[in-house]
């Protein structure tokens, strides 16, 4: 396992103390999101689990957003490449379980798999999340995340 935290990821959005958070953590060098350590370092409850997938509330949600939900997976790893079959199809399960009791409309579900310096990730373990806004009105603005990065022209 290379770090497994990526503070200067989560320092490009302000979200409370997040990276402070971070910071701490990646002192302590260990993986917040690995089962063992997640009760310790989220402050959020864990709202189920399947076989696979732990899912609860972002701690530290993106502004505007009305839902944001972190899945995350229960074994450490980094790469969706390294996922069973199985685990597919959970996460599956998984997402259609939150559109259902929170009545989601609509919402973006982002994988956050690979090196941190390439998806924007602050954590280097898999993890997905659902990131669901409101409707589009005429004064609405975006919500704003970190994906990754372009090349400088």
């Amino acid at each position: 396992m290379g770090r497994p935290v990526d503070v200067q990821n989560a320092s490009t959005r302000a979200r409370g103390d997040y990276a402070q958070a971070l910071a701490k953590i990646e002192a302590a060098g260990i993986c917040p999101f690995c089962e063992a350590h997640l009760p310790r370092h989220h402050k959020k409850p864990i709202l189920f689990r399947n076989a696979y997938w732990i899912v609860t509330e972002n701690a530290w949600p993106y502004d505007g957003t009305r839902h944001q939900f972190v899945l995350i997976y229960r074994e450490h790893i980094e790469s969706a490449e390294e996922l069973p079959p199985g685990a597919w199809e959970a996460l599956g399960s998984a997402y259609r379980q939150l559109v259902k009791e929170y009545r989601i409309e609509g919402a973006a579900l982002l994988l956050r798999t690979g090196k941190t310096d390439f998806t924007g990730a602050s954590v280097a373990h898999l993890h997905a999340q659902v990131i669901s806004g409101n409707r589009r009105e005429a004064d609405s603005e975006l919500i704003r995340a970190l994906v990754g990065f372009k090349a400088k022209p």
